[in-house]
């Protein structure tokens, strides 16, 4: 999993506009001013993984994140941003930013459902994030609500009629989400989102340019399939496992069927990178099982059930080979 370095560059000089230290900060995320300039680079998304730990404790705002992104630009992103001010309408704008989701980011993954006369824009991070980076993870879905408000604003020149926010977590700081997001606030949802009546889709982007569309996404298709190509087979499935079936493991047909192949050619793909479904079921399973252990806030049968065993005992089997210890014991020693 990966991001573009511009979000790196954005949350630093966001943080450095609430009060941060803006040399200081870099060193922290281990990166120079210099290397900011360089937008488009993808890195590693373990890259700087407390790089909003350290962004909260030297602005002092818990909700930092929903702070910077009433003041982001589309442009922020680069390509993907410039391809989002030549949309014709919101609608358009929202479908480009799935289509093109992994040319900026793989961690955080943002999806367009509609139900009845809304539409809702998910932005989730990915399981394995939330396991291992809570606060982090929950601060990119923050932003990535504010933001998407700012951003219906300054290409519609419109408030944005937001319906409802949805958060997973619990309660927490209701009056200030209220005043930055004004709309019903939904907490301990099973998802992170926002949700617009479906006339947002149609309402103009003031930059609507047809020329400049065109071109800019002829140019992330051809981003989008050199990033693919990097990827081996056994990356492509794990990633698919990771956002699309988060982090769960489907029967084999199931998961060779949802990337276009029989079960067949499905298991010769693997078996040419001399690998096999079972054992990256195996390895996805234990790294999100020792993520999760970390959690306080998660039991030995809950993490169980979000895996996807049929039973804590058959979790427990499993784990102890893993780790040589059971759940219990580890969660202890992690303590």
């Amino acid at each position: 999993m990966e991001f573009q370095l511009s979000i790196i560059r954005d949350l630093i000089y966001g943080a450095a506009s609430h009060g941060a230290n803006f040399h200081q900060l870099c060193r922290k995320a281990g990166v120079t001013p210099q290397e900011l300039s360089d937008a488009e680079r993808m890195v590693h998304w373990e890259y700087s993984p407390y790089l909003w730990d350290h962004i909260v404790e030297m602005t002092g705002d818990e909700l930092i994140g929903l702070h910077i992104g009433q003041e982001s630009r589309p442009t922020g992103y680069g390509m993907i941003g410039y391809l989002l001010q030549s949309c014709s309408n919101f609608g358009e704008v929202m479908q480009a930013v799935c289509s093109f989701n992994d040319t900026f980011s793989t961690v955080l993954r943002y999806s367009l459902e509609y139900e009845g006369d809304l539409v809702y824009l998910f932005m989730e991070p990915m399981p394995l994030w939330w396991s291992k980076y809570p606060s982090s993870a929950q601060q990119a879905a923050d932003i990535g609500k504010s933001s998407a408000l700012r951003t219906f604003q300054i290409l519609t020149g419109k408030p944005a009629p937001v319906v409802k926010a949805l958060f997973t977590c619990g309660k927490k700081h209701v009056t200030e989400y209220q005043r930055v997001l004004q709309c019903e606030l939904v907490f301990n949802a099973p998802r992170d989102g926002i949700a617009f009546h479906r006339s947002v889709l149609d309402v103009p982007v003031t930059s609507h340019d047809q020329s400049l569309f065109a071109l800019f996404n002829s140019m992330l298709t051809e981003k989008q399939k050199k990033l693919s190509a990097r990827k081996t087979f056994s990356e492509e499935l794990r990633l698919a496992l990771l956002t699309d079936f988060k982090g769960q493991t489907p029967p084999v047909d199931v998961a060779a069927s949802h990337l276009g192949m029989n079960t067949r050619t499905f298991q010769r793909r693997l078996a040419e990178e001399n690998s096999s479904y079972r054992a990256i079921c195996s390895s996805l399973r234990k790294e999100l099982a020792l993520a999760l252990m970390e959690s306080d806030n998660k039991n030995v049968n809950e993490i169980a059930v979000l895996l996807g065993y049929a039973d804590h005992t058959s979790f427990r089997r499993a784990f102890k080979n893993w780790t040589g210890l059971l759940p219990k014991a580890a969660k202890e020693k992690i303590k």
